[in-house]
Protein backbone atom coordinates (compact mmCIF):
# COMPACT_ATOMS: atom_id res chain seq x y z
CA UNK A 1 0.00 0.00 0.00
CA UNK A 2 1.55 3.34 -0.57
CA UNK A 3 1.11 6.08 1.46
CA UNK A 4 -0.86 8.74 1.10
CA UNK A 5 -0.31 11.71 -0.42
CA UNK A 6 -0.23 15.26 1.63
CA UNK A 7 -4.12 15.96 0.41
CA UNK A 8 -5.10 12.65 1.17
CA UNK A 9 -3.82 12.45 4.71
CA UNK A 10 -5.67 15.96 5.45
CA UNK A 11 -8.77 14.53 4.11
CA UNK A 12 -8.66 11.54 6.17
CA UNK A 13 -7.63 13.62 9.29
CA UNK A 14 -10.37 15.63 8.93
CA UNK A 15 -13.11 12.49 8.27
CA UNK A 16 -11.67 11.41 12.29
CA UNK A 17 -11.75 14.96 13.32
CA UNK A 18 -15.70 15.57 12.12
CA UNK A 19 -16.48 12.75 14.19
CA UNK A 20 -17.25 15.36 16.88
CA UNK A 21 -19.02 18.09 15.21
CA UNK A 22 -21.65 16.09 13.72
CA UNK A 23 -21.74 14.09 17.01
CA UNK A 24 -22.61 17.37 19.19
CA UNK A 25 -24.64 19.14 16.01
CA UNK A 26 -26.35 16.91 14.15
CA UNK A 27 -28.95 15.96 16.75
CA UNK A 28 -29.61 19.57 17.67
CA UNK A 29 -32.86 19.61 15.41
CA UNK A 30 -34.36 16.51 17.22
CA UNK A 31 -34.35 17.62 20.35
CA UNK A 32 -37.98 18.32 20.71
CA UNK A 33 -38.75 15.10 19.29
CA UNK A 34 -36.47 13.59 21.82
CA UNK A 35 -37.87 15.53 24.61
CA UNK A 36 -41.78 14.14 23.62
CA UNK A 37 -40.95 10.62 22.98
CA UNK A 38 -38.65 10.60 26.32
CA UNK A 39 -41.58 12.08 28.36
CA UNK A 40 -39.05 15.17 29.64
CA UNK A 41 -38.65 18.44 29.58
CA UNK A 42 -36.45 19.41 26.50
CA UNK A 43 -33.58 21.51 28.70
CA UNK A 44 -32.90 17.78 30.34
CA UNK A 45 -31.95 16.39 26.93
CA UNK A 46 -29.69 19.65 26.46
CA UNK A 47 -28.01 18.08 29.47
CA UNK A 48 -26.83 15.54 26.80
CA UNK A 49 -24.71 18.02 25.34
CA UNK A 50 -22.93 18.78 28.50
CA UNK A 51 -22.19 15.26 29.47
CA UNK A 52 -20.98 14.57 25.34
CA UNK A 53 -18.52 17.47 26.01
CA UNK A 54 -16.86 16.18 29.85
CA UNK A 55 -16.73 12.62 28.07
CA UNK A 56 -15.51 13.95 25.23
CA UNK A 57 -12.85 15.74 27.56
CA UNK A 58 -12.02 12.48 29.20
CA UNK A 59 -11.18 10.57 25.97
CA UNK A 60 -8.74 12.89 24.93
CA UNK A 61 -7.04 12.32 28.29
CA UNK A 62 -7.20 8.79 27.97
CA UNK A 63 -6.63 8.63 24.24
CA UNK A 64 -3.46 10.92 23.85
CA UNK A 65 -1.15 9.35 26.47
CA UNK A 66 -2.12 5.79 25.53
CA UNK A 67 -1.26 6.94 21.63
CA UNK A 68 2.03 7.43 22.55
CA UNK A 69 2.80 4.17 24.51
CA UNK A 70 0.25 1.80 22.00
CA UNK A 71 0.54 3.82 18.51
CA UNK A 72 -2.17 6.05 16.85
CA UNK A 73 -4.05 3.47 15.46
CA UNK A 74 -5.10 1.65 17.63
CA UNK A 75 -6.67 4.15 19.73
CA UNK A 76 -8.00 5.57 16.61
CA UNK A 77 -9.80 2.10 16.18
CA UNK A 78 -10.79 1.60 20.14
CA UNK A 79 -12.00 5.12 20.53
CA UNK A 80 -14.23 4.61 17.02
CA UNK A 81 -15.48 1.38 18.18
CA UNK A 82 -16.64 2.74 21.41
CA UNK A 83 -18.37 5.07 19.65
CA UNK A 84 -20.28 3.42 17.33
CA UNK A 85 -21.16 0.94 19.68
CA UNK A 86 -22.50 3.50 21.91
CA UNK A 87 -24.26 5.32 19.09
CA UNK A 88 -25.88 1.82 17.79
CA UNK A 89 -27.59 1.83 21.44
CA UNK A 90 -28.82 5.38 21.34
CA UNK A 91 -30.97 4.53 18.92
CA UNK A 92 -32.76 2.30 21.69
CA UNK A 93 -32.79 4.88 24.48
CA UNK A 94 -36.22 5.06 26.39
CA UNK A 95 -35.45 7.05 29.09
CA UNK A 96 -33.25 10.43 29.48
CA UNK A 97 -30.44 8.23 31.95
CA UNK A 98 -29.83 6.19 29.53
CA UNK A 99 -29.86 9.05 27.06
CA UNK A 100 -26.60 11.16 29.32
CA UNK A 101 -24.91 7.80 30.27
CA UNK A 102 -24.88 6.55 26.50
CA UNK A 103 -23.75 10.11 25.67
CA UNK A 104 -20.74 10.64 27.80
CA UNK A 105 -19.69 6.51 26.70
CA UNK A 106 -20.27 7.98 22.58
CA UNK A 107 -17.82 11.15 23.84
CA UNK A 108 -15.60 9.13 25.32
CA UNK A 109 -14.69 6.80 22.40
CA UNK A 110 -14.57 10.27 20.30
CA UNK A 111 -12.39 12.00 22.19
CA UNK A 112 -9.97 9.03 22.34
CA UNK A 113 -10.07 8.27 18.48
CA UNK A 114 -10.17 12.44 17.81
CA UNK A 115 -7.14 13.83 19.92
CA UNK A 116 -5.03 11.28 17.77
CA UNK A 117 -5.75 13.70 14.61
CA UNK A 118 -3.17 16.65 15.50
CA UNK A 119 -1.14 14.03 16.92
CA UNK A 120 -0.37 12.47 13.58
CA UNK A 121 0.04 15.54 12.14
CA UNK A 122 3.14 16.54 14.72
CA UNK A 123 4.42 13.12 13.66
CA UNK A 124 4.95 13.35 10.32
CA UNK A 125 5.03 17.32 9.54
CA UNK A 126 6.52 20.43 10.59
CA UNK A 127 7.02 24.42 9.59
CA UNK A 128 5.20 25.12 6.81
CA UNK A 129 3.75 21.24 5.64
CA UNK A 130 2.03 21.10 9.23
CA UNK A 131 0.34 24.52 8.96
CA UNK A 132 -0.75 23.36 5.25
CA UNK A 133 -2.55 20.16 6.85
CA UNK A 134 -3.53 22.24 9.61
CA UNK A 135 -5.24 24.05 7.81
CA UNK A 136 -7.47 22.03 5.66
CA UNK A 137 -8.01 19.91 8.62
CA UNK A 138 -9.95 23.30 10.01
CA UNK A 139 -12.20 23.69 7.42
CA UNK A 140 -13.97 20.89 8.20
CA UNK A 141 -13.97 21.97 11.75
CA UNK A 142 -15.77 25.19 10.62
CA UNK A 143 -17.90 23.67 7.82
CA UNK A 144 -19.16 20.45 9.91
CA UNK A 145 -21.06 22.57 12.54
CA UNK A 146 -22.82 24.27 9.32
CA UNK A 147 -24.18 21.65 7.74
CA UNK A 148 -24.88 18.83 10.63
CA UNK A 149 -28.12 20.20 12.22
CA UNK A 150 -29.08 20.61 8.39
CA UNK A 151 -28.58 16.83 8.03
CA UNK A 152 -29.89 15.91 11.33
CA UNK A 153 -33.34 17.95 10.27
CA UNK A 154 -33.45 16.27 7.15
CA UNK A 155 -33.24 12.54 8.45
CA UNK A 156 -35.71 13.99 11.45
CA UNK A 157 -38.07 14.61 8.87
CA UNK A 158 -37.93 11.61 6.19
CA UNK A 159 -37.18 8.99 9.31
CA UNK A 160 -37.01 9.76 13.03
CA UNK A 161 -34.75 11.25 15.49
CA UNK A 162 -32.91 7.52 16.42
CA UNK A 163 -32.42 7.11 12.63
CA UNK A 164 -29.59 10.28 13.51
CA UNK A 165 -27.76 7.88 15.64
CA UNK A 166 -27.85 5.19 12.92
CA UNK A 167 -25.63 7.36 10.68
CA UNK A 168 -23.50 8.27 13.00
CA UNK A 169 -22.61 4.54 14.05
CA UNK A 170 -22.45 3.85 10.32
CA UNK A 171 -20.13 7.42 9.28
CA UNK A 172 -17.74 6.50 12.62
CA UNK A 173 -17.02 2.40 11.30
CA UNK A 174 -16.70 3.39 7.74
CA UNK A 175 -13.51 6.13 9.25
CA UNK A 176 -12.43 3.72 11.21
CA UNK A 177 -11.99 1.34 8.05
CA UNK A 178 -10.62 3.58 5.83
CA UNK A 179 -8.20 4.89 8.34
CA UNK A 180 -6.77 1.51 9.54
CA UNK A 181 -6.99 0.81 5.03
CA UNK A 182 -5.17 4.09 4.11
CA UNK A 183 -3.68 6.06 7.11
CA UNK A 184 0.28 4.71 8.40
CA UNK A 185 1.18 4.10 12.04
CA UNK A 186 3.02 7.61 13.38
CA UNK A 187 3.67 6.33 16.36
CA UNK A 188 5.06 2.86 16.23
CA UNK A 189 5.47 1.53 19.43
CA UNK A 190 9.23 1.42 20.58
CA UNK A 191 10.37 -0.67 23.59
CA UNK A 192 14.35 0.52 22.76
CA UNK A 193 14.18 3.97 24.20
CA UNK A 194 17.24 6.37 23.79
CA UNK A 195 18.33 8.01 27.21
CA UNK A 196 17.14 11.19 25.75
CA UNK A 197 13.84 9.95 25.78
CA UNK A 198 14.19 8.47 29.24
CA UNK A 199 15.37 11.78 30.37
CA UNK A 200 12.24 13.44 29.45
CA UNK A 201 9.90 15.29 31.69
CA UNK A 202 6.89 12.62 33.04
CA UNK A 203 3.54 13.40 31.55
CA UNK A 204 2.07 14.82 35.01
CA UNK A 205 5.91 17.30 35.24
CA UNK A 206 4.56 18.42 31.77
CA UNK A 207 0.99 18.59 32.49
CA UNK A 208 2.37 20.76 35.71
CA UNK A 209 4.21 22.98 33.89
CA UNK A 210 1.51 23.94 31.64
CA UNK A 211 -0.95 24.58 34.64
CA UNK A 212 1.40 26.49 37.09
CA UNK A 213 2.14 28.64 34.14
CA UNK A 214 0.68 32.20 34.92
CA UNK A 215 1.06 34.06 31.64
CA UNK A 216 -0.28 30.68 29.67
CA UNK A 217 -3.23 29.98 31.78
CA UNK A 218 -4.33 33.61 30.87
CA UNK A 219 -4.78 32.68 27.18
CA UNK A 220 -6.09 29.16 28.09
CA UNK A 221 -9.05 30.99 30.49
CA UNK A 222 -9.61 33.55 27.79
CA UNK A 223 -10.23 30.64 25.17
CA UNK A 224 -11.76 28.34 27.26
CA UNK A 225 -14.54 30.75 28.32
CA UNK A 226 -14.90 32.06 24.88
CA UNK A 227 -16.09 28.32 23.81
CA UNK A 228 -18.45 27.69 26.84
CA UNK A 229 -19.81 30.94 26.13
CA UNK A 230 -20.76 29.09 22.74
CA UNK A 231 -21.13 25.50 24.20
CA UNK A 232 -23.89 27.61 26.26
CA UNK A 233 -25.55 29.02 22.83
CA UNK A 234 -25.49 25.21 21.62
CA UNK A 235 -27.18 23.95 24.58
CA UNK A 236 -29.76 25.81 24.69
CA UNK A 237 -30.35 26.41 21.09
CA UNK A 238 -33.28 24.61 21.20
CA UNK A 239 -35.14 25.44 23.50
CA UNK A 240 -34.31 29.16 22.18
CA UNK A 241 -35.51 28.44 18.54
CA UNK A 242 -37.69 25.44 18.63
CA UNK A 243 -39.79 26.28 21.82
CA UNK A 244 -38.66 30.13 23.02
CA UNK A 245 -39.95 31.31 19.32
CA UNK A 246 -41.66 28.15 18.18
CA UNK A 247 -39.30 28.05 15.00
CA UNK A 248 -39.66 25.05 12.40
CA UNK A 249 -37.57 22.30 12.60
CA UNK A 250 -36.84 23.56 8.87
CA UNK A 251 -35.33 26.38 9.77
CA UNK A 252 -33.70 26.08 12.64
CA UNK A 253 -30.40 24.71 11.15
CA UNK A 254 -30.33 28.14 8.97
CA UNK A 255 -30.32 29.92 12.14
CA UNK A 256 -27.75 27.63 13.95
CA UNK A 257 -25.71 27.65 10.81
CA UNK A 258 -25.30 31.30 10.78
CA UNK A 259 -23.25 31.43 13.57
CA UNK A 260 -20.86 29.12 11.66
CA UNK A 261 -20.50 31.73 8.26
CA UNK A 262 -19.76 34.42 10.64
CA UNK A 263 -16.94 32.60 12.68
CA UNK A 264 -15.59 31.46 9.00
CA UNK A 265 -15.88 35.63 8.22
CA UNK A 266 -14.09 36.44 11.11
CA UNK A 267 -11.25 34.01 11.11
CA UNK A 268 -10.70 35.60 7.36
CA UNK A 269 -10.79 38.71 8.85
CA UNK A 270 -8.18 37.52 11.69
CA UNK A 271 -5.81 36.46 8.79
CA UNK A 272 -5.74 40.26 7.42
CA UNK A 273 -5.79 41.53 11.05
CA UNK A 274 -2.66 39.69 12.12
CA UNK A 275 -0.66 41.06 8.86
CA UNK A 276 -1.52 44.66 10.75
CA UNK A 277 -2.34 44.60 14.40
CA UNK A 278 -0.83 42.51 16.85
CA UNK A 279 -2.16 38.89 18.51
CA UNK A 280 -3.19 39.94 21.84
CA UNK A 281 -5.27 43.14 20.57
CA UNK A 282 -7.07 40.95 18.04
CA UNK A 283 -7.92 38.49 20.79
CA UNK A 284 -8.87 41.28 23.57
CA UNK A 285 -11.55 42.78 20.38
CA UNK A 286 -12.97 39.11 20.08
CA UNK A 287 -13.41 39.00 23.87
CA UNK A 288 -14.86 42.29 24.24
CA UNK A 289 -17.18 41.60 21.28
CA UNK A 290 -18.56 38.76 23.32
CA UNK A 291 -19.16 40.69 26.38
CA UNK A 292 -21.07 43.80 24.36
CA UNK A 293 -23.32 40.70 22.86
CA UNK A 294 -23.96 38.89 26.31
CA UNK A 295 -24.62 42.08 27.46
CA UNK A 296 -27.30 42.86 24.45
CA UNK A 297 -28.48 39.39 24.99
CA UNK A 298 -29.02 40.07 29.24
CA UNK A 299 -30.92 43.35 28.36
CA UNK A 300 -33.04 41.78 25.44
CA UNK A 301 -34.13 38.80 27.42
CA UNK A 302 -36.19 41.58 29.95
CA UNK A 303 -37.85 43.31 26.97
CA UNK A 304 -39.74 40.88 24.93
CA UNK A 305 -36.80 39.68 22.41
CA UNK A 306 -37.25 39.69 18.33
CA UNK A 307 -36.27 36.56 16.65
CA UNK A 308 -33.88 37.97 14.50
CA UNK A 309 -32.29 40.31 17.33
CA UNK A 310 -31.20 37.37 19.49
CA UNK A 311 -29.57 35.22 16.09
CA UNK A 312 -27.48 38.23 15.16
CA UNK A 313 -26.49 39.15 18.51
CA UNK A 314 -25.83 35.48 19.05
CA UNK A 315 -24.28 35.04 15.19
CA UNK A 316 -21.77 38.30 16.62
CA UNK A 317 -20.84 36.12 20.02
CA UNK A 318 -20.24 32.85 18.23
CA UNK A 319 -18.49 34.43 15.16
CA UNK A 320 -16.09 36.49 17.02
CA UNK A 321 -14.33 32.84 17.99
CA UNK A 322 -13.04 33.34 15.10
CA UNK A 323 -10.95 36.15 16.35
CA UNK A 324 -10.77 34.51 19.71
CA UNK A 325 -9.55 30.24 18.88
CA UNK A 326 -6.31 31.27 16.68
CA UNK A 327 -5.21 33.99 19.12
CA UNK A 328 -5.84 32.57 22.40
CA UNK A 329 -4.31 29.17 21.61
CA UNK A 330 -1.03 31.04 19.75
CA UNK A 331 -0.35 33.18 22.56
CA UNK A 332 -0.69 29.94 24.82
CA UNK A 333 1.62 27.86 22.36
CA UNK A 334 4.21 30.48 22.67
CA UNK A 335 5.75 29.28 26.15
CA UNK A 336 5.82 25.06 24.71
CA UNK A 337 7.96 25.20 22.35
CA UNK A 338 9.26 21.45 23.95
CA UNK A 339 5.62 20.31 25.07
CA UNK A 340 3.31 21.74 22.79
CA UNK A 341 1.45 18.19 22.38
CA UNK A 342 0.37 18.45 26.41
CA UNK A 343 -0.35 22.10 25.91
CA UNK A 344 -2.43 21.58 23.39
CA UNK A 345 -3.94 18.82 25.32
CA UNK A 346 -4.69 21.05 28.19
CA UNK A 347 -6.36 23.60 26.13
CA UNK A 348 -8.54 20.81 24.54
CA UNK A 349 -9.66 18.89 27.88
CA UNK A 350 -10.22 22.77 29.52
CA UNK A 351 -12.16 23.58 26.52
CA UNK A 352 -14.47 20.90 26.85
CA UNK A 353 -14.58 20.08 30.60
CA UNK A 354 -15.76 23.95 31.07
CA UNK A 355 -18.09 23.73 28.24
CA UNK A 356 -19.88 20.92 30.06
CA UNK A 357 -20.18 22.04 33.81
CA UNK A 358 -21.29 25.74 32.08
CA UNK A 359 -24.00 24.20 30.23
CA UNK A 360 -25.33 22.08 32.88
CA UNK A 361 -25.08 25.30 35.12
CA UNK A 362 -27.58 27.06 32.39
CA UNK A 363 -29.51 23.92 32.82
CA UNK A 364 -29.51 24.46 36.65
CA UNK A 365 -30.52 28.52 36.72
CA UNK A 366 -33.06 27.47 33.40
CA UNK A 367 -34.97 24.89 36.27
CA UNK A 368 -34.57 26.88 39.12
CA UNK A 369 -35.86 30.11 37.09
CA UNK A 370 -39.11 27.67 36.48
CA UNK A 371 -39.75 26.74 40.36
CA UNK A 372 -39.63 30.70 41.08
CA UNK A 373 -41.53 32.15 38.13
CA UNK A 374 -43.59 29.01 36.54
CA UNK A 375 -41.57 30.07 32.87
CA UNK A 376 -38.78 29.97 31.12
CA UNK A 377 -37.15 32.56 29.53
CA UNK A 378 -33.87 33.60 27.47
CA UNK A 379 -32.21 35.39 30.70
CA UNK A 380 -30.65 32.16 32.14
CA UNK A 381 -28.81 31.83 29.01
CA UNK A 382 -27.95 35.79 28.63
CA UNK A 383 -26.23 35.62 31.93
CA UNK A 384 -24.43 32.70 31.44
CA UNK A 385 -23.09 33.88 28.22
CA UNK A 386 -21.97 37.17 29.39
CA UNK A 387 -20.52 35.92 32.43
CA UNK A 388 -18.56 33.60 30.32
CA UNK A 389 -17.43 36.24 28.26
CA UNK A 390 -16.05 38.72 30.88
CA UNK A 391 -14.80 35.79 32.73
CA UNK A 392 -12.03 35.24 30.03
CA UNK A 393 -11.33 39.15 29.04
CA UNK A 394 -10.56 39.39 32.86
CA UNK A 395 -8.59 36.16 33.35
CA UNK A 396 -6.74 37.71 30.26
CA UNK A 397 -6.07 40.50 31.42
CA UNK A 398 -4.94 39.95 34.91
CA UNK A 399 -3.11 36.87 34.02
CA UNK A 400 -1.27 37.04 30.90
CA UNK A 401 -0.31 41.26 31.17
CA UNK A 402 -0.69 41.36 27.15
CA UNK A 403 0.67 44.51 27.40
CA UNK A 404 4.22 43.30 27.15
CA UNK A 405 3.41 40.39 25.03
CA UNK A 406 6.52 41.52 22.89
CA UNK A 407 9.16 40.60 25.88
CA UNK A 408 10.54 37.07 25.78
CA UNK A 409 7.95 34.19 26.57
CA UNK A 410 9.79 32.71 29.60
Amino acid sequence: MSAPSIRSLAILLAMLTAVAPFAVDMYLPAMQAMAKDLATPIHYVEISVSTFLLGFAIGQLIGGPASDHFGRKPMIAIGLILFAITSLMLTQTESIDQLLILRALQAIGGGMATVNSSAMIRDLFAGDEMAKVLSMVAIVMMSAPLIAPMLGALVVELLNWQAIFLCLSIYSVLVMLLLLWRLPETNPKNSNRTKDEEDKPSLWQSYKRVLSHRQAMGYIIAISFGFSGMFVFITSSAFTYLEYFSVSVQLFPFLFGANVLVMMLMNRINVWALNHYASANILTVGLLIQLICGIGLVIASYNQPNLYFIVALNMLFVGSLGLIAANATAGALNYFPDISGTATAVIGVTEFTLGAIVGIFWSYLHELQFIATAQHTLSPMAWVMASCALIGLVGLKVLSKTKVLASKPL
